[in-house]
């Protein structure tokens, strides 16, 4: 029977998964106990009774509702607390619940911790990682509520990772060391309200992981933010970092903070300029005003969006958000809109060293530092090596790429490495390589490519390139040499 509930409430959990997290925040904020005591009643009676009929479902009810409620009512005196202090202190926080889920059948998911995001703009001057008096007020509160002890085993195994985040203003690299300096301001709150320092972890992303439009003066403001997360337990701390790590749901955004109209052509501009292919023995640069050089033509097209026309498919790999967050709405965008992401490891507050995550050096298959290329418009581009971690998906060495023009006439010539730096980001069963060239003036500014995970092979790619000042678009799905 207890069996048979725990099925029901795993049943019932997937079915609230379709609400977004603003209504899930509601819901537990103002209807935790109420929700779930009702769901583990009605999912009990239901499978009680499929089991031992009528008695059967009286039991069930029982048995659910109980541990419906229990459930509920964490849930909802967490999220009431931490409402009540958002209102006092005029902060815009919200939270969503997490749970790993359980594959042993009829098994419900395992509470496994809160993630609470607080934007930061009232709590840190501009450029600073101290908090303002208004911050220290209000870090303190949230700070006083996660250190309550509720007295069980369980609460020391409890772990602590406040991330923070930038907008996309300033470089990477000072945006990723920012918000490092903030997490661990607020870290240090969290262990002077009591929580063990060895219990806590701190990370910086910068602005690896937007969330609104950096390009938006009146919404980039939201990118600047503060993450605490709750977990039960170390392991599912690592899967929670590992989950955000190469996270597609962030590609919604780019992390440009200023679009640059004179570099997209319109669709006006498409069709009044017919695309000439460039022959090997004419390869002379040609600069415009601006100094954008066009090394070479690719048979491209204006890029008219920033847009690609596909999403990958959210991971389900066991550790989800109450919510949708994971999929990426709208539409991901290319890495014309991107720069090269920038986000840091997970230090421990006591130790100051980075969370031992167990990593592999194990592959994707047929990921492991191989050499793929394709002719475009009769060039042959060729990107080396290609190398995907099995963990995470994440890059394992940095590439380079290679233009041989005119590679399909007796006239090829060999334009060099352009140095490069590749980002990946992870769905369920494919890929997205982003690469960006690092050099000033190169052929090439990035690339897209999908890859598949099971097969080795790219199922779609465009590499972008200038010329005279605007950008240019060439389908590039490379394979496997």
């Amino acid at each position: 029977m207890r069996r048979a509930i725990s099925l029901s409430l795993l049943a019932s959990t997937i079915a609230l998964t379709s609400c977004s997290s603003t209504q899930l925040d509601t819901l537990g904020r103002e209807h935790g106990t109420a929700v779930l005591c009702g769901v583990g009643l009605l999912g009990g009676a239901l499978l009680g009774a499929a089991v031992n009929g009528r008695n059967g479902a009286l039991a069930g009810a029982a048995l659910g509702t109980a541990a419906g409620c229990y459930a509920g009512s964490a849930w909802q005196s967490r999220m009431q607390a931490l409402d009540r202090i958002a209102k006092e202190e005029g902060l815009k926080l919200t939270s969503t619940p997490l749970q790993i889920a359980n594959s042993a059948p009829g098994a419900k998911p395992a509470e496994a911790g809160l993630v609470t995001e607080v934007e930061s703009e009232s709590m840190f001057d501009t450029g600073s990682d101290q908090l303002t008096a208004a911050g220290v007020r209000a870090v303190s509160k949230l700070a006083a509520e996660y250190s309550k002890n509720d007295g069980t085993p369980a609460n020391a195994q409890r772990r602590f990772l406040v991330v923070g985040h930038t907008d996309a203003t300033g470089t990477a690299q000072i945006n990723q060391s920012l918000s490092e300096h903030r997490a661990r301001t607020v870290g240090r709150l969290l262990r002077d309200a009591g929580i063990p320092a060895s219990a806590i972890y701190y990370q910086g992303a910068g602005a690896a992981r937007p969330i609104a439009d950096n390009t938006d003066p009146l919404q980039r403001g939201r990118n600047r933010r503060v993450e605490i997360v709750e977990t039960t337990s170390e392991d599912v701390l690592i899967k929670r970092i590992v989950s955000e790590q190469n996270n597609a749901r962030y590609l919604a955004y780019g992390t440009v903070s200023e679009r640059k109209p004179a570099t997209v052509a319109s669709a006006t501009q498409a069709k009044a300029k017919p695309t000439n292919p460039v022959k090997a023995s004419n390869t002379k640069p040609t600069t415009d005003s601006k100094g954008t050089s066009a090394l070479v033509d690719f048979g491209g097209s204006p890029t008219t969006s920033d847009q690609l026309g596909y999403s990958l498919k959210p991971m389900t790999d066991g550790l989800s958000l109450i919510s949708t967050a994971r999929a990426a709405e709208p539409p991901m965008r290319t890495c014309q809109a991107d720069k090269p992401r920038d986000s840091g490891a997970a230090l421990n507050l006591a130790t100051e060293q980075p969370l031992n995550q167990h990593a592999t050096r194990e592959y994707l298959p047929g990921y492991n530092n191989r050499v793929w290329a394709n002719t475009v418009n009769g060039n042959l581009v060729t990107i080396s090596p290609v190398s995907i971690l099995r963990e995470g998906a994440a890059v394992g060495t940095q590439p380079f790429i290679q233009i041989v023009t005119g590679y399909e006439t007796a006239k090829k010539k060999n334009l060099g490495k352009l140095d490069a730096v590749a980002n990946t980001y992870e769905g369920q069963d494919e890929v997205l390589y982003r690469v960006f060239v690092t050099e000033d003036n190169a052929a090439v500014s990035c690339m897209d490519i999908v890859f598949s995970k099971g097969n080795a092979k790219a199922s779609q790619g465009a590499l972008y390139y200038p010329d005279n000042g605007q950008s240019y678009t060439a389908r590039f799905v490379p394979i496997r040499s």
